[in-house]
């Protein structure tokens, strides 16, 4: 039998669970134009890695890439100079880091890789390959020889973007939305039409050689309402691409799925139907923002595409993915959604007692999927009194840990949100049947604190978002300063 544990020796660190049962919750505010806020957060051995947005008065954004010791002091820190778009970044095994950039002023091959030493050292900047493994049936009837033009439409301070990375060990895994490389139909039009990929890359010491590129979806098309939801970015999801990498090193690339992407997948790859895409529930228009189906596509090790699956909830009338996470053949996706009662109605709330039920009851959403087939393990809803919402999901040993929001208020005739969010976060069990969540009292007042990025490494827990945002409203008028916002990070542990 093992005596106690002396003084100076390792103590194993607590499990998730036990963490968010008993651990200590301590928390960041960084005021509205006094520094940078969180969109993805990546805890790599003592460091933490952050991708950090501002929005400056005038409407201009600008990004950066932290990186932060235990203690939060910052140990290096990449800037985006004028002209780029800091994309997405991923962590490899050695500390080392790859950065997707976006050239905003290429006419194409905008896409760029910058991969940095430990120490922050660039070791190499490179264009994306230009793809020569696709295979030619991918290309179906409608698209040029060399599809991808590697442009996207303009970035504000927190677009989801359209070239995603993930480490396959030191190489790399990107996917990624583009306009189709072709002329315009005339000089005066801006290209409209686009197309989306995935490529695996090798990390040879200097650079990134192609191993396979595969198509996602062909020639589409998608043109969401204007209005959106603040800074939740339900607008910016029917765009983006989602992407993860299960441990055996298979792909899985997810996105809303619309009736011209499910078109083109039905003209290249023969599924689902053409009828399935313009019948189907479990797919949408192409402008619509609230009722959001799902698909992912799933890719092997060396590229052979397993096949595309479309998922949403049933009995919802809203539903929205914001995130994806893969391990062990599975898929698990977290977003939210608004449930129909057994009339095919919605249970609206009151915002107050005694007021009129007409808010919308969102709820988190979590689910786990079969990634070969597409079958629903399970679901689980986690909802409070008011609105609730997950941006941001990953694995972990002890279930699927999410962040998001809690709290906030939508009238149900319109999109207006009404009352400020405050930070969720929650750890789901494997089988859905327990969830643990945690939270601040940040939220009731006219500005959002909310999360879009966490991670979970030893037993400590960190989470990244905006403090002090703006509700939907908050600029009318031309009052840019209410635009800006500031930082929140959580830590728990």
């Amino acid at each position: 039998m093992q005596g106690p544990c002396e003084p100076g020796c390792p103590v194993p660190p607590p499990g998730l669970d036990q963490t968010f049962d008993q651990g200590s919750l301590s928390h960041r505010v960084v005021s509205r134009g006094a520094g940078w806020a969180g969109l993805k957060a990546r805890l790599s051995g003592s460091r933490t890695f952050v991708l950090e947005t501002t929005r400056h008065t005038d409407l201009r954004s600008t990004r950066r890439l932290a990186v932060y010791s235990p203690a939060s002091s910052e140990v290096w820190a990449v800037t985006e100079a004028p002209g780029e778009h800091f994309s997405d970044f991923a962590v490899h095994p050695s500390g080392e880091v790859t950065l997707g950039v976006v050239r905003t002023d290429a006419e194409r091959g905008g896409y760029d890789l910058v991969r940095f030493s430990y120490q922050g050292e660039v070791l190499a900047r490179h264009p994306l390959p230009e793809p020569t493994k696709l295979p030619v049936g991918d290309l179906g009837t409608d698209l040029p020889p060399r599809p991808f033009r590697m442009t996207s439409r303009p970035a504000h301070a927190l677009t989801d973007g359209w070239l995603r990375t993930e480490a396959r060990g030191e190489s790399l895994v990107v996917a990624f939305l583009t306009f189709v490389d072709e002329p315009p139909p005339t000089p005066e039009l801006p290209p409209s039409d686009l197309v989306s990929g995935a490529m695996a890359l090798a990390w040879l010491g200097t650079g990134y050689v192609e191993q396979w590129t595969r198509l996602v979806d062909g020639r589409h098309r998608v043109d969401p309402s204007a209005w959106a939801y603040d800074e939740f970015r339900w607008r910016e999801a029917p765009f983006r691409p989602l992407l993860a990498v299960d441990g055996d090193g298979s792909v899985v690339v997810g996105r809303t799925w619309n009736t011209q992407r499910c078109l083109a997948s039905s003209e290249t790859f023969q599924t689902p139907t053409r009828l399935e895409c313009l019948l189907g529930e479990d797919v949408t228009s192409p402008m619509d923002t609230e009722y959001q189906p799902f698909a992912f596509t799933a890719f092997s090790p060396t590229g052979e595409r397993e096949g595309t699956h479309s998922f949403v909830p049933a009995a919802v009338a809203e539903f929205v993915v914001f995130d994806l996470a893969t391990r062990g053949g599975a898929v698990a996706l977290a977003g939210t959604a608004v449930r129909r009662n057994a009339s095919d109605g919605i249970d609206y709330y009151p915002p107050f007692p005694g007021a009129d039920a007409n808010m919308a009851p969102y709820d988190g959403y979590v689910a786990v999927l079969e990634r070969r087939s597409g079958a629903l393990r399970f679901e689980s809803y986690v909802g409070g009194e008011r609105a609730d919402h997950f941006s941001s999901v990953r694995w972990t040993d002890q279930g699927l840990l999410a962040a998001g929001a809690t709290g906030w208020d939508r009238w149900s005739g319109g999109m207006s949100i009404s009352r400020g969010a405050g930070p969720l976060l929650a750890l789901v069990s494997f089988d859905g049947g327990r969830v643990r969540t945690r939270s601040l009292p940040l939220d009731g007042g006219d500005r959002h604190f909310h999360l879009l990025g966490v991670d979970a490494e030893a037993g400590r827990v960190v989470a990244v978002g905006l403090a002090e945002a703006p509700m939907t409203h908050a600029g009318d008028g031309g009052q840019r300063a209410n635009m800006t916002f500031g930082g929140l990070t959580l830590d728990l542990r």
